[in-house]
């Protein structure tokens, strides 16, 4: 006997049949389609346009606001009240460093960041102490581990290029020992791992 519950497998490959009997893409509709008006056109275009982020364009914006803003720690300049005022806070490079690490995600943006020098950009902010916050350091490592995790051709980057023992130095430099009186910092240190691990 049938059983009255709608939600019955039966009933979905009733619904497939008849769906199938009526409209199976072979044969064009019998509904007539309008041409898009100008305005449509338009519409559509500035929604495509407003609507789609360009992720290699925002990688260079974000590269190029985040080097300005640490040029402008680095650098003692006479105008310094006035230089603060242009650079990002540390907190706004903190979110642009998020960013940017959703982006470099994608194999695809992994690579394109790469070419763009982004390797020797974030070791630069890694490796630099002086006037350079511990986050921002530990937020470009971050960058870099995403970068490096399954990605064959930024790992050989590392290697060929000589930064793999850069870091392996960092690691060493934050490593707390009897001979060199380091404080040892484990959230560097775990980032940098997780940089020469990926």
């Amino acid at each position: 006997m049938p059983s009255s519950n709608n939600n019955s497998p039966f009933a979905w490959l009733g619904l497939l049949k008849w769906s199938l009997a009526y409209s199976d893409g072979t044969r064009p509709s019998d509904e007539k389609f309008n041409p898009m008006s100008k305005e449509d056109i338009e519409f559509l275009e500035n929604v495509m346009k407003d609507g789609i982020i360009d992720e290699g364009e925002r990688m260079k914006e974000i590269l190029r606001n985040l080097t300005d803003s640490l040029e402008g720690m680095l650098t003692e300049t006479t105008n310094q009240e006035e230089k603060r005022k242009e650079s990002l806070s540390e907190d706004d490079m903190l979110d642009l460093f998020q960013e940017l690490r959703d982006i470099v995600e994608q194999i695809d943006y992994a690579r394109a960041f790469m070419a763009m020098g982004g390797i020797k950009f974030l070791l630069g902010c890694a490796t630099t102490e002086a006037n350079v916050p511990k986050s921002i350091r530990k937020s470009a490592l971050s960058v870099m581990a995403t970068m490096c995790q399954n990605n064959p051709p930024v790992q050989l980057n590392l290697l060929e290029e000589g930064h793999m023992p850069q870091l392996i130095q960092l690691f060493l430099d934050y490593t707390p020992t009897a001979d060199n009186g380091n404080v040892g910092d484990d959230s560097i240190r775990e980032k940098l791992v997780q940089a020469l691990s990926a």
